[in-house]
């Protein structure tokens, strides 16, 4: 079957054939997601004099891409794959988006137009993706969709070194616009996927042997950052991933033996740092109280029972919550308590059912044989464990939401399915 592209010349006269426009679908995907990737640095590259502006631009390739797509179906287009809508995991997530947008009828932030701005981009990053599944291969975009989030992912984790973007406290990134804790976490969720693709041999040799390299520098840049939460929850999701996958002994034992020399290479820094993190923060109770968290939790647990089924809407937290801290604080620090504080409980009963669906969706890519089964297990376990100590903003879940609708459509049972692996 030849590869689905977008064609602008299907109604042109014969003598203009010739001139013929041809956009790749898995082209499209793969910019999406080197974007999605690199969105993250964009403001602190740019705009750190005038941040608003650097979320404003983040606004622009969805919108485009979105409109593009969508006009593409207009012009008559063939839809493909429907079978992505007949997915709970796919209905529960987006019910949960929809929940999200009409909570903003309530919202308690401020201004209002801004969490409607985020929402709205938030929602058009998902329909991109499912328009992409709708309009080609679904294993073709979903592979393509990957290989842009490595190579974005290798621009982003290239970024705080270039700069020399380091913390009082020694960590990489910056307070501000390039927080170490986001760094950790954009590369574990970069790493895992960069795992994917250098492990389950997809491409050529030389392809995944790039790939490899590529994980082996976002590990080192995710090491760096510090971040605890993103480190530990890393290693036990890839351990997953590797004892659970079929890949080789060889891949196995040589990626567990890569890991822990760059595990072995930091453990000096991440001494220092857990030292100074036990004995010295918070007058040494930084780890009873999870570095001040548990007075984030009752403070949010105490709010939630004044408004325990509507929330106070989408993105409510940094506005209606009190700020305890100098830094001012956009989420409690625990994903089910900023899900019940910002959309109630309807948005707490939504999101349980979007996780247990798409667990009951691995299972059954696991019973198919299906090898992205694995990825998505392995990410489920990595923002579960996170999802204890973090949460996500602007996101619903801490499971980046466009990421969950890719790997929904990809492990969604089809008519056909074809991987278009080449082992080597």
């Amino acid at each position: 079957m030849p590869e689905k592209a977008l064609s602008f010349s299907e109604n042109l006269p014969q003598n203009r054939k010739k001139s013929r426009f041809v956009i790749k679908i898995e082209s499209l995907a793969f910019w999406f997601w080197f974007f999605l990737s690199i969105e993250g640095c964009l403001t602190f590259v740019f705009f750190q004099s005038k941040p608003a502006l650097g979320t404003a631009v983040s606004y622009l390739p969805p919108i485009s891409l979105a409109g593009f797509l969508l006009s593409s179906l207009l012009i008559g287009g063939r839809l493909r794959n429907p079978e992505i809508f007949q997915s709970f995991a796919a209905k529960c997530l987006l019910l949960l988006t929809g929940w999200a947008g009409l909570s903003l009828f309530w919202t308690g932030a401020s201004p209002r137009f801004s969490a409607m701005g985020y929402w709205l981009t938030l929602t058009l990053k998902i329909v991109v993706v499912i328009l992409t599944f709708l309009r080609a291969d679904i294993d073709k975009v979903a592979i393509k969709s990957l290989q842009g989030l490595a190579w974005g992912g290798l621009v982003y984790a290239l970024v705080p070194f270039l700069f020399n973007a380091r913390t009082v406290e020694g960590r990489l990134g910056h307070e501000l616009f390039l927080h170490p804790n986001d760094i950790g976490n954009r590369m574990a969720i970069n790493c895992l996927c960069t795992m994917f693709l250098a492990l389950e041999s997809w491409g050529t040799t030389k392809q995944q042997k790039t790939y490899l390299y590529f994980l082996m520098f976002q590990l080192f840049t995710l090491l760096t950052s510090l971040s605890k939460t993103s480190i530990a929850a890393f290693l036990i999701s890839a351990l997953i991933y590797i004892f659970c996958s079929k890949i080789s002994i060889k891949k196995k034992l040589m990626t567990l033996g890569g890991t822990s020399l760059l595990l072995a290479a930091s453990l000096p820094t991440l001494g220092r740092y857990l030292n100074e993190y036990l004995n010295e923060q918070q007058g040494g109770e930084a780890l009873t109280t999870a570095s001040g968290r548990t007075v984030l939790w009752e403070i949010a647990w105490e709010m939630i029972q004044e408004n325990p089924v509507w929330g106070y809407g989408y993105q409510s937290y940094r506005d209606v919550a009190p700020q305890v801290i100098a830094i001012r604080l956009v989420h409690p620090h625990n994903e089910w308590l900023n899900v019940w504080f910002n959309l109630g409980g309807v948005g707490l009963i939504l999101g349980i059912l979007t996780y247990l669906a798409y667990i009951g969706l691995i299972w059954r890519a696991k019973q198919a044989q299906l090898p992205q089964a694995i990825l998505g297990l392995s990410l489920l376990v990595y923002v579960l464990i996170r999802g204890l100590t973090e949460a996500n903003v602007p996101d619903f879940l801490v499971y980046p939401s466009v990421l969950m609708m890719l790997l929904i459509g990809w492990m969604t049972p089809r008519k056909t399915v074809r991987l278009g692996k080449t082992d080597d």
